[in-house]
């Protein structure tokens, strides 16, 4: 019996995208040749700007109007895509390309409900009334969505954010299509929901149906794809098999990429090329912290919450800590396991029902030893002690503001100086964290990622803290632009003994980062200790479970100059 040939469904030789401004056209896209088969995953990674969000884009044909495209050969599921009006491409979409959105809880309206969501997609399509519902309830259950009967009549801002990412595949699988293409689809989530997403996604493949993976993470991508192409400044600069690309490297760019990601290899060493910052000395400003005391110490905390039946959902479960002046404390855990619940606690957020904090050895939260409660009065004098860094500094700024505006409110509300000496400590600040004068008056949004982050980091830093909460602070970063930012929180701990409450769902950061490491699961504390010790040889199923779940890049099997592959000649080549 004769196979059956499979044809390509991508075939792209020489593509150019460029968008037309009123300065002249910005190319964005350069010279891009690849190819995809049925059953196989290509990952394009890079970092923000190197152009894989517009190479997919243009894939489905969601190109801003400005946009002009050129290529040798653009052969989309054999149709010569230079050449497809907007009425084909909206044949395509959907039912024949699955596009999967980064921003789960953006990109679900959250006035319609999940289901609502996907019989948008068939109704499109002009699949039957009768056959929609049975189609949309698979969907989900094919997603790994449990309950899809009641899932699908709940809105997004009722789900977590694994249901939600699964939702956005079940979206885009719903018309069986042959190809599909998934933008940042694991980007903060918790290791074990990540693992579920990438088993999800390699179900895919397994199909028959071609993936294009686009992510920054580069440990993600090595469990997934079958080839890899690195995109700097719109070119790829490296392509090949996978295990090659990332045990081999062969461009000095690519190798940056895998330097920077971090890893236990890593803890006590730069993961970036850029200078360390010097921040100056340790704050000037008159603190009441006790010498020996520790700089945050939580006791038995417990928060409970009204459940619907009635009774009352414990989410913080007795949990106890110390974070120790001048170390970094790294809480971990998946979704639900109480980990935002224990950090607004900590801030002094949020009441707990039973247990106490201490800050610098100062009563903080709950009831102290003795009658009566710590009281706002009594904490607002010693908040500037405790600052926030978001994880989405974007959404925690004015968008009015200008970055000097931003420093100087956080300057105004701790009452520091004239309005001239405000001015003059913003601008100290960006010299802190590392960013050009010529910034301040810049409003956020025209920043990039990193900048933000450390415009962030800055106005944490304006009142002169002792602690810093820092809540996901690297998840939605490049791994170049997250190097570079956990590089300077390195940088600004050592020379201001600042001490860190950091959470993330991301244990190869814990592990570089973390002095120690608390485990947290339904809201209680399963394991905690040295992180060195924790992540070499954890002493419970659910610590080793999250581990499993994290995916492990391939070991560097050579050097770059012993090896017959090499990379693809382009500006900037090493």
């Amino acid at each position: 019996m004769t196979t059956p040939v499979q044809h390509p469904l991508l075939t792209i030789d020489n593509l150019n995208v460029s968008f037309s401004t009123p300065r002249g056209p910005v190319h964005v896209v350069r010279d891009l040749s690849l190819a995809l088969a049925p059953g196989q995953a290509l990952a394009l990674v890079g970092e923000s700007g190197s152009g894989k969000t517009v190479t997919a884009r243009t894939l489905v044909g969601l190109n801003a109007p400005n946009a002009r495209v050129t290529a040798d050969r653009l052969d989309v599921l054999g149709q010569d895509a230079t050449r497809l009006s907007e009425r084909r491409w909206r044949a395509l979409r959907g039912k024949d390309i699955g596009y999967v959105l980064q921003d789960a809880l953006v990109s679900l309206d959250p006035l319609r409900t999940v289901g609502q969501e996907i019989d948008e997609a068939l109704r499109a399509h002009g699949v039957r009334r009768a056959e929609r519902q049975e189609r949309i309830h698979a969907a989900l259950r094919d997603a790994g969505i449990p309950d899809p009967e009641v899932r699908a009549r709940q809105r997004s801002n009722e789900l977590s954010g694994g249901l939600r990412q699964r939702a956005l595949i079940a979206q885009a699988t719903v018309l069986d299509p042959r190809l599909v293409i998934a933008d940042e689809p694991t980007t903060a989530l918790d290791a074990t929901v990540q693992a579920q997403i990438l088993d999800l996604l390699a179900g895919l493949k397994e199909q028959g149906r071609g993936l294009i993976l686009i992510s920054h993470d580069l440990a993600v991508v090595s469990r997934l794809a079958d080839e890899i192409a690195v995109m700097q400044h719109g070119r790829i600069v490296e392509s090949g098999r996978a295990a090659e690309v990332l045990g081999n490297p062969q461009h000095a760019y690519t190798r940056q990429l895998i330097d920077a990601v971090p890893s236990a290899a890593g803890r006590g060493t730069r993961l970036s090329s850029v200078p360390r910052v010097a921040v100056g000395t340790a704050p000037s400003r008159t603190s009441a912290f006790a010498a020996e005391a520790p700089a945050l110490e939580a006791r038995t905390l417990v928060k409970t919450y009204p459940a619907p039946d009635g009774a009352r959902r414990t989410v913080v479960d007795h949990v106890s800590f110390t974070l120790q002046p001048g170390t970094t404390l790294g809480i971990v855990g998946e979704s639900g396991s109480g980990k935002s619940t224990t950090a607004r606690i900590a801030l002094g957020l949020t009441e707990p029902d039973a247990g106490t904090v201490t800050l610098g050895g100062l009563s903080w939260m709950g009831h102290p030893d003795g009658p009566g409660i710590v009281t706002e009065a009594v904490r607002r004098p010693h908040r500037p002690d405790i600052q926030l860094v978001n994880q989405d500094p974007l959404s925690s700024f004015d968008p009015r503001f200008s970055v000097q505006r931003v420093l100087t409110d956080a300057l105004d509300a701790g009452a520091v100086g004239s309005p001239h000496e405000r001015e003059d400590r913003a601008a100290e600040l960006l010299g802190q964290v590392g960013l050009p004068l010529d910034l301040i008056h810049r409003r956020p949004l025209t920043l990039s990622g990193g900048q933000r982050q450390r415009v962030a980091i800055a106005r944490a830093l304006a009142l002169q803290p002792r602690v810093l909460l820092l809540d996901e602070p690297v998840s939605a970063l490049d791994v170049s632009i997250q190097a570079q930012v956990l590089d300077l929180l390195a940088d600004l701990q050592e020379q201001l003994h600042l001490s860190y409450l950091f959470i993330s769902h991301d244990l190869g950061v814990i592990h570089h980062v973390a002095d120690h490491v608390l485990v947290l699961k339904d809201g209680r504390v399963v394991e905690s200790g040295d992180a060195s010790t924790l992540f070499v040889a954890p002493t419970t199923a659910y610590t080793r479970a999250l581990l499993d779940a994290v995916p492990a890049m391939p070991v560097r099997t050579s050097s770059a100059a012993g090896s017959t592959r090499t990379a693809h000649t382009s500006e900037g080549a090493a």
